[in-house]
């Protein structure tokens, strides 16, 4: 159910029901993009129901999911129709199109073109902890957590606030440790290095080397740490359960449950019921699997308090960074 895992830390005006919550999503349903739209963002139901409840509560757990659609259109179409138009004013009128015009041009092709471009639809499914009051979202790049963040900010109304989950290590001071360590012993109990990570050097162009299906408790991976390159992702197991990637953004990549934990479900589970018996399982092993991940790296850092992320780059843009609400819409 859950391939990747972006982890933030809920504060504020909070829903108290995942009722609560279903109402206020329902100010932004999805609706497939128009003729000339280039994109539509919205709530769909979690389990794919026409009409069906877009938050489902599971075992205390909330999953909701977001569905953006877009349309591309090819930058070369859009410079050929301008083109047929540029040439068409210059044998009709004799003259050449300024910049304003050409600009003008540029829109009336692509809104031409746009009914034409074939619609590519994402979803993003998004997990929410009430009892730890985390949210958590399995989107594979930035720009899609933005998207979530950006309308949960929309809906929220004032005095609530999404911030990126720290830890007062950071994961990739934590990573190379791991990597250094000459003893199993040396690692925390709940987690096991695996065979595949990245290490990157410094500089203006920086060094990179990747393992894969490798060893890495070797000397050569410790003379690359000693030499100044930086894990940025590090495959890892937890408990013999689930295998994951983490990145130096306090990111999951690549979740995979391992053999025989999903053998444990019952095998005679209805149609009906297999989306809540998939959420079970995966948040049941993904819940302390986050929790014993974040103590690993010391525990989250507390608002206001250094964490080991003070000096790392920037993981959501600006206009998220705090994602603290000030307009005017109603609150949950």
């Amino acid at each position: 159910m859950f391939k990747n895992l972006m982890l933030y830390r809920l504060a504020g005006a909070w829903p108290a029901s995942a009722a609560q919550l279903e109402e206020a999503l329902a100010r932004e349903p999805f609706a497939e993009c128009g003729a000339t739209q280039q994109k539509s963002i919205g709530w769909v139901p979690p389990r794919g129901e026409q009409h069906g409840a877009l938050v489902e509560s599971v075992d205390g757990q909330w999953i909701a999911r977001l569905a953006i659609e877009t349309k591309a259109v090819p930058g070369e179409a859009v410079r050929r129709k301008v083109q047929e138009a540029v040439e068409h004013i210059e044998q009709t009128s004799g003259r050449k199109p300024g910049k304003k015009e050409l600009r003008d041009l540029r829109d009336d092709a692509l809104l031409a073109l746009l009914p034409q471009a074939f619609a590519r639809r994402t979803q993003v499914t998004v997990w929410i902890d009430p009892r730890e009051r985390r949210l958590l979202l399995d989107a594979g790049s930035q720009g899609k957590a933005d998207e979530v963040i950006a309308s949960l900010v929309r809906l929220a109304g004032r005095d609530f606030s999404i911030a990126l989950a720290q830890t007062q290590q950071s994961p990739q001071a934590a990573m190379t440790a791991w990597l250094a360590a000459q003893s199993p012993d040396e690692l925390p109990g709940a987690l096991a290095v695996e065979r595949e990570c990245e290490l990157k050097g410094s500089g203006e162009e920086p060094a990179v080397v990747k393992f894969t299906r490798h060893e890495l408790a070797t000397d050569e991976v410790r003379q690359h740490i000693v030499e100044g390159k930086l894990p940025t992702r590090l495959a890892l197991s937890w408990r013999a359960r689930v295998g994951f990637v983490l990145t130096q953004a306090l990111q999951l990549k690549k979740i995979s449950f391992l053999e025989g934990v999903f053998d444990e479900q019952a095998k005679d589970v209805a149609a009906d019921e297999r989306f809540d018996a998939d959420v079970a399982l995966a948040t049941g092993e993904l819940a302390p699997l986050i929790t014993d991940l974040l103590a690993a790296l010391g525990g989250e850092a507390e608002p206001g308090q250094p964490s080991g992320f003070t000096d790392a780059p920037k993981t959501v843009d600006a206009a998220h960074d705090e994602a603290v609400t000030s307009a005017d819409d109603p609150p949950f």
